[in-house]
């Protein structure tokens, strides 16, 4: 399976550093021994953080629940199963890890400590009932890969899952994102730029709701909508949109990405196309939606990483 290499702790951060003034009072008890100090100075103190990382795992988990969906339902169509229960079983395995990171801590994923804001933990048992709803099924589809009906109870609660984690997802940037870590523009090219990871999965479950024929009709529609939002947003980040605030890409690194994620993009849109279209795929075009859309999303993993990197320059 193609996946960044890097930990989440690597990704953003492990520490912030703060400078506090500090006044420093000195009554010398006897005054030839001890020379007098000034007023105050700057103490300089490595302060340890994970907000960030927290943010990230959200943002993951967000990307989960149409993953989950995505890859159930190519495992029971046939689509590139074995790529396709790789995808599933890794998948899970993280939404189970970082959900429990998220509320309980981690410190493998630098995750320092339970969360303790009593919006976020409610947040996080409405994230954990909808995916406990439909743990079962996930296990089902993971044990047999023929497991239609489990795959179609994913499909009917992943879009309340991706809105539960997203509404999660965005109470932790709330109280966790720092003004003085990034410029606001920074933090909205990575705010996009997770949301792309997001859609190519939710771009792989539509399409193959259409080619199972499961409420085809509506993922026709969701599929065109979502290629629409995606292709919009790769061109916004690589050649900017004023309008919208958003420059254009704002070194050759992450120019290279993004012409790389565009060249792919423009392979993968023709076969969607065809679906959105109402005509029929071939087993071998149905493979290359999921296929190059995983190879998408790993990219997209690493442009995340390379903006986080252009962020944390000295400004």
């Amino acid at each position: 399976m193609l996946r960044s290499t890097r930990s989440p702790g690597q990704l953003f951060g492990a520490k912030v550093s703060s400078f506090i003034w500090l006044g420093l009072l000195c009554t010398p008890l006897q005054a030839e021994q001890v020379p007098e100090a000034p007023p105050s100075e700057i103490v300089n103190y490595e302060i340890e953080s994970d907000g960030a990382d927290r943010i990230l795992l959200a943002g993951k988990l967000r990307t989960l629940t149409q993953q989950v969906a995505a890859s159930s339902c190519a495992v029971t169509s046939g689509v590139d199963v074995e790529e396709a229960h790789d995808v599933l079983a890794q998948a899970t395995a993280d939404f189970d890890r970082y959900i429990a990171a998220l509320r309980d801590g981690d410190d493998a994923l630098h995750i320092l400590g339970p969360e303790k804001n009593a919006r976020i933990v409610r947040d996080l048992d409405h994230v954990l009932a909808e995916w406990s709803a439909i743990h079962g099924a996930v296990d089902k589809v993971i044990a047999d890969d023929d497991d239609v009906e489990s795959a179609h109870i994913i499909d009917d609660h992943n879009l309340k899952l991706l809105e539960l984690t997203t509404i999660l997802s965005s109470d932790i940037v709330g109280r966790y994102a720092h003004p003085y870590e990034m410029t606001s523009a920074d933090a909205m090219m990575i705010e996009i730029a997770g949301r792309q990871l997001m859609l190519t999965q939710k771009m792989a479950k539509d399409s193959c709701e259409v080619w199972t024929g499961y409420h085809a009709e509506a993922a026709k529609e969701d599929l065109a909508a979502t290629m629409q939002i995606f292709e919009t947003s790769l061109n916004a980040l690589r050649f900017g949109m004023p309008e919208a605030g958003l420059q254009a890409a704002p070194n050759d690194i992450i120019r290279q990405d993004l012409d790389i994620l565009l060249a792919r993009w423009d392979i993968i849109k023709v076969n969607q196309q065809t679906l959105v279209d109402g005509g029929e795929l071939t087993e071998d075009q149905k493979y290359e939606i999921f296929h190059d859309l995983q190879v998408e999303l790993a990219d997209l993993e690493h442009l995340l990483e390379d903006y986080r990197d252009h962020s944390e320059r000295a400004h």
